[in-house]
Parts: structure tokens; C-alpha cells; sequence
């Protein structure tokens, strides 16, 4: 009797351990970093506990932070998708902790922002195989795929596995229904930002997104807490376009329904210097400038322009910018190569604004939760975590991952920082978009 007690308590503690060994999901197409299914995975640094959830403080996200990967032997691309194409991601592992909600997004800033490209609401990941399609307008080049879960069963928490890939370019593809730059950015919750899920339910997203896969049955239900709602964020140009010919743009009214964004990525760097005019809401004085040094290469054209009493001491250069969702857009073009121009924001004539999109606060961090007017606007704290003015409030704050840091202040883009040395040449700070800083203006490294 006590070797049957023995016994079975023996093989209850195996059964016990090989659970735990086997618990959860984790991602195994595309293989993420420093997974067992990453062949370019540095055979030292395997993460055998790829299933294991985010850490409830949030102090690993994103992607259990192997996204520093990014760039390096190790973290190679491991799949290739073609904008306009439909592909399948693939779990594996058993504890599924009876489904939840899961999204998939995209990354072209190194993990500060994710884009959801396919959102499953419902019983996932039961399937272990999953359809999404990469949208139309995709910007080609090396991204960041994530697939994030949010449990229905157990503890609350978030799963996230980060994946390198490469975007291929592709001619022949449609016109998106729903612009990229429009999409939102993924939910985050249980770690520790101040937004839950409820046990028994999968997690109803505020914003999904487009492209949407409901469970037919799933008990849903939204999340609770200071969870705002994901705003969009733009898909930053590739910035390798040669922008031979200056082009102009209409100074006529452009409404949209969401945000609109001329890219560098559509045809090269446009000639001229891109000003937003505010054409609806508080303080319509003033041309405003976007707070960044950019480099861009600009027309050689000798035609000279003045914007209302507006004046605009560096060369003229081709600035790429977000326009609210009502904008008056024009161009102006002045005389240039390729140079590098500091604009303080904002420069402005007239009143200046009053809504927040100007330098920011230079208090720190705002209230969760505190009231804000600029929908859409960042506000960086001390260069290492930021929050963000989603539909009418300030988010929690989120700290940047190690490695990078964004201009302290509030502004239009969150402009993101990591510092590269590129060999005996000048050295270059990569910034959110088509923003940099280059030391000599000389010559442009992409």
C-alpha cells in the first residue's frame, strides 16, 4: 500500500512536470527569434520556455525582448511574404487554456509599434493554423512579425513570439481598401499598463482592425481598465527612393476618414517642403513644421517660394508627414541637394496651438486617463517611455525597449532612436518614419 501511494504520487509529479514543460503556445511559423525553430537561432541563446507568457510588469515586451535580435546574424529573416498574398501562421504546443483572442501585426521600427494586419477573436489558438494576408500597400523591406494571444482560461496574461521577415515588393498589386497606415496598433493588456481581460471570456479588441476572423459561439467580452483605444500608426517610408523630378502637391482640402500619409515609399523622396495647414479645429493660426532634422534629397529646381509671413532659414528639403484626418496640404520648392535642415517645432505664424501637438510637456507623464485634444499625439518621457493621446485620453505610460530612446516631448510622431556607427563614415541616428540625423551632410547612408 505505501509503494501504491508512493507510486502514484511519483508519476502525479512527473505528470505535473511534463505539463508545465508542455504548457502553453508558442508560435513555430514564422519561426520568431531565439526559438527552437529559428535554423539562424544562436544555439546558446534557445528560449526552451518560448511558451511562457509576457511578465505580468511588462518588462519584457515587446516580444520577450529577443526583438534586439533584430538586424544581427541571429536574427535573419526567416519567411518572405508578398503584399496581396495570403499565408498561414502555425502554433504549436497543447495548453491552450481554452482559446482567447490573438492578433497578428507587422513592425517597421525595430518593436516600438506594431500594426495589426489579421485579428482572431475567438477561440484562438485552437485551430494550431491560422490565414492571414499581407495587405496590398505593405511597404517591401525587413519587419517585425508578431502574434500576440490574450487567454480566455487561467491567469490573465498576454503571449507575444516576434518572428524577422521580409516583405517582398510587388509590382502588380491592387490599391489597399484600407490604407496600412490607417490600421491600428495592437492591444496590450495584463502586463501590468493598467488594462485586464475577464477569465472566461476572449477578449472583444476594441480596434481589430480590417481584417477580422470571429469564432461563431465564443463567449466575448472587452477589456477592462485604463485600455484607451489602439491608435493608428504610420508605415514609415523606406526612404530609397531617388526623387529625380520635383512634384507638387494641390493646395485644395484633403478629407479622409483616418489619418492620410505621403510616403517616400511611393515613388521616391518628392521635391518641395510639405507644410500641414490645419484646415478644421482650435488654433488655426500658423504653418507648423514637423519637430525633426530630416534628411531627404531634394530637387534641384530654381524656383523660390515664401509661405505667409513664414520663414524658413535652411535649405529646402522634402519633408514626409502625417496629415490629420482634415488637412490642407501645399508645396512650396527652393533651391537644394542633398542637405540637412534643423526645424524646431513648431515654427508658426499666427497663434500658436493650444491642443498639445507642439514640444510637449515638459512635466513628464500625463494622468492615465488625463483628458487630451490632439488625438494621435506622443509624448516621450526622458527619452525611455512614452504614451500616447488615444480617442481623447492619455495612455499608460510604455517603456521603450533597451537599445533605443525617443525625443523627450510631445509630438505629432514618436520619434524613436537607436544609435549605429557605420564604419569609418559619420555616424547615423535612425529615427520613427523618414526622420534622421546624419553628422555630415555629405553623403546619405540608407
Amino acid at each position: 500500500m505505501m509503494y501504491n501511494t508512493f507510486t502514484t504520487g511519483l508519476v502525479a509529479t512527473l505528470l505535473a512536470g511534463a505539463q508545465i514543460a508542455s504548457a502553453h503556445i508558442e508560435m513555430s511559423f514564422p519561426p520568431p527569434f531565439r526559438s527552437k525553430f529559428n535554423p539562424n537561432a544562436d544555439p546558446g541563446s534557445i528560449d526552451y520556455s518560448m511558451t511562457a507568457p509576457l511578465k505580468d510588469t511588462g518588462a519584457d515586451y515587446p516580444c520577450k525582448g529577443y526583438h534586439v535580435d533584430f538586424g544581427t546574424a541571429s536574427g535573419k529573416s526567416t519567411a518572405t511574404f508578398v503584399p496581396g498574398q495570403t499565408y498561414n501562421m502555425t502554433t504549436a504546443g497543447t495548453a491552450s487554456h481554452g482559446g482567447g483572442s490573438c492578433q497578428l501585426s507587422l513592425s517597421y521600427d525595430k518593436g516600438a509599434s506594431f500594426t495589426v494586419i489579421e485579428s482572431y477573436i475567438g477561440n484562438c489558438p485552437l485551430a494550431g493554423k491560422y490565414d492571414f494576408t499581407i495587405p496590398t500597400d505593405t511597404q517591401a523591406g525587413e519587419a517585425i512579425f508578431a502574434w500576440t494571444w490574450h487567454n480566455r482560461i487561467g491567469n490573465r496574461e498576454m503571449y507575444m513570439n516576434c518572428a524577422p521577415v521580409t516583405i517582398a515588393a510587388n509590382n502588380k498589386r491592387g490599391v489597399a481598401t484600407t490604407a496600412f497606415s490607417t490600421r491600428p496598433q495592437i492591444f496590450v493588456a495584463n502586463i501590468g499598463n493598467g488594462c485586464k481581460t475577464d477569465e472566461n471570456f476572449d477578449v472583444q479588441y476594441p480596434q481589430p482592425g480590417p481584417n477580422v476572423v470571429e469564432a461563431s459561439g465564443a463567449p466575448v467580452k472587452g477589456p477592462e481598465g485604463s485600455c484607451g483605444a489602439s491608435a493608428p500608426a504610420g508605415n514609415p517610408g523606406s526612404g530609397s527612393g531617388s526623387g529625380s523630378s520635383a512634384s507638387s502637391v494641390a493646395a485644395a482640402p484633403v478629407t479622409t476618414s483616418a489619418p492620410a500619409q505621403t510616403s517616400a515609399a511611393a515613388g521616391g523622396n518628392p521635391g518641395g517642403i510639405f507644410i500641414t495647414v490645419p484646415s478644421d479645429g482650435p488654433s488655426q493660426g500658423g504653418i507648423f513644421l514637423p519637430s525633426a532634422t530630416d534628411i531627404v534629397n531634394a530637387p534641384s529646381s530654381s524656383a523660390a517660394a515664401v509661405v505667409s509671413s513664414a520663414s524658413v532659414s535652411a535649405p529646402a528639403v522634402a519633408i514626409t508627414t502625417q496629415a490629420p484626418v482634415q488637412t490642407t496640404l501645399q508645396s512650396i520648392t527652393k533651391p537644394s541637394t542633398t542637405v540637412v535642415v534643423s526645424a524646431p517645432a513648431p515654427i508658426a505664424t499666427g497663434t500658436s496651438p493650444d491642443n498639445g501637438t507642439g514640444n510637449g510637456s515638459a512635466a513628464g507623464a500625463y494622468a492615465v486617463g488625463a483628458a487630451c485634444t490632439s488625438e494621435g499625439a506622443w509624448n516621450c518621457i526622458a527619452g525611455s517611455s512614452f504614451q500616447r493621446c488615444a480617442s481623447g485620453t492619455w495612455s499608460t505610460v510604455m517603456q521603450l525597449s533597451a537599445g533605443t530612446s525617443c525625443s523627450a516631448g510631445e509630438s505629432a510622431q514618436l520619434k524613436m532612436i537607436a544609435k549605429k556607427h557605420l564604419g569609418n563614415g559619420p555616424s547615423l541616428v535612425a529615427t520613427r518614419g523618414v526622420t534622421a540625423t546624419l553628422t555630415s551632410p555629405t553623403k546619405f547612408f540608407n
